[in-house]
């Protein structure tokens, strides 16, 4: 069973949950549709037409569109360092840089729209959408190694060394490759009933064993033995969601369509939506350390966190709390939603956290410092089995727990 739309709300004043994304102005109104991020300063982002390709060079602060050898959409871009780089799309445009973007060459191409692109090495990179190529020679020269059943069967690819990488694609498509695109071997998803449209968008593996993708519908499904198998993680919603980005084996993001963003902090088990204040479906998201990462989507949108998209909250009122204090949530028992009150008298790093009665997070519905206040917080169930459940807050010199009963 999966979390998801912890809202924070508060009495006795407005509503002050405030998501930490914020808005970068990115110069174009095209749709953004793939992103790199080299380091924390300099990054790519590649769309639809005329600012087809924007560069940044202060962290997102500005981003200057960049001179393009032809007008063209462009859906996926990589760069091994800071100065060679490549970027795909439709019709096979393929272009590579060897100056940061300064100027671009527009390569011979073996046909067929590219969906996804992927430096392994200086040498070695792959792309995919009518069909999977490959390139040995950093990108100059490419060699198509499966021509797709369908247009734009495959979506994405990721590979973890020369040798050994997974395609996704449309209809559940997951291909699995050891000798560089030699041979492929179809792998399933164990989904827990047959889903109208299955397809697969993104993929990414943490390391050489794990890797999640994420598709049409919600789907979000993980392996731990290097794409052999495949097991389904519910998401609780239908969103669609062509991007994924992993931090590491637990903390993950989900970026969706109609402005929906989700974050794992426990390997995909639980899913919590964040609030971003916008509406324009996503198309990419990247983060370049634990707290710093980047969304782009439709009409020129580009988000930005410097914490991990935490959400930060204000006090219900100017009262200072004499002690620290964990109120029993209200109602108890409760049916979906509970109020979770909780006082703190000095500025503190505070934890809130949710627990099963085997002692497994559900959801951590606060993780960052707060000023001295009193503070509500509503908790929604959204799909948890009747139980007991436990709620502990705890700062470095205080903690205490509640137990919570949850009857459906």
């Amino acid at each position: 069973m999966t979390l998801r739309n912890i809202i924070l709300f508060f009495v006795l004043s407005p509503i002050c949950a405030y998501s930490q994304w914020f808005t970068q102005t990115s110069g174009t109104s095209r749709h953004l549709i793939g992103m790199d991020m080299i380091d924390l300063n300099t990054g790519y982002i590649c769309g639809d037409l005329i600012g087809g390709i924007l560069k940044t060079t202060n962290s997102g602060q500005n981003w200057i569109i960049q001179p393009e050898p032809l007008i063209h959409q462009y859906n996926s871009i990589s760069f091994i360092d800071n100065n060679t780089g490549i970027a795909v799309g439709p019709s096979g445009m393929i272009l590579r840089t060897t100056n940061g973007g300064q100027n671009w060459l527009v390569l011979s191409r073996p046909g067929g729209d590219m969906g996804d692109v992927q430096f392994v090495n200086n040498n070695i990179l792959y792309a995919c959408g009518d069909h999977i190529i490959k390139s040995t020679n950093g990108g100059i020269n490419w060699n198509i190694l499966i021509t797709a059943q369908f247009l734009g069967q495959f979506r994405s690819l990721f590979f973890t060394n020369e040798l050994t990488g997974t395609i996704v694609g449309i209809n559940g498509t997951i291909w699995t490759t050891t000798n560089g695109g030699i041979n492929y071997i179809q792998r399933y998803m164990m989904l827990p009933v047959q889903f109208a449209d299955s397809s697969l968008y993104d993929i990414q593996y943490i390391n050489s064993t794990t890797g999640y993708i994420s598709g049409n519908l919600g789907i979000v499904v993980k392996t731990t033995n290097s794409g052999v198998n495949w097991s389904y993680l519910p998401t609780g919603t239908i969103t669609q969601f062509p991007s994924l980005y992993f931090i590491n084996e637990n903390i993950g993001y989900l970026a969706g369509t109609a402005g929906r963003l989700f974050k794992t902090t426990n390997g995909g088990v639980n899913w919590i939506q964040q609030t971003v204040g916008v509406t324009d479906s996503f198309y990419d998201l990247e983060f370049i350390n634990y707290n710093t990462g980047w969304i782009c989507g439709q009409n020129g949108r580009i988000l930005k966190t410097t914490n991990g998209g935490s959400t930060w909250i204000k006090p219900i009122n100017t009262e200072v709390p004499e002690s620290y204090a964990l109120r029993q949530n209200f109602p108890n028992p409760f049916n979906q939603v509970t109020k979770i009150q909780f006082e703190i008298p000095e500025s503190k790093f505070v934890t809130l956290i949710v627990y099963d009665i085997l002692g497994k997070e559900i959801a951590a519905l606060v993780n960052e410092k707060l000023s001295p206040g009193k503070y509500v917080i509503n908790f929604n169930e959204n799909g948890l089995s009747s139980g007991i459940y436990f709620c502990k807050l705890q700062t470095n010199n205080y903690s205490a727990v509640k137990k919570m009963v949850l009857i459906r």
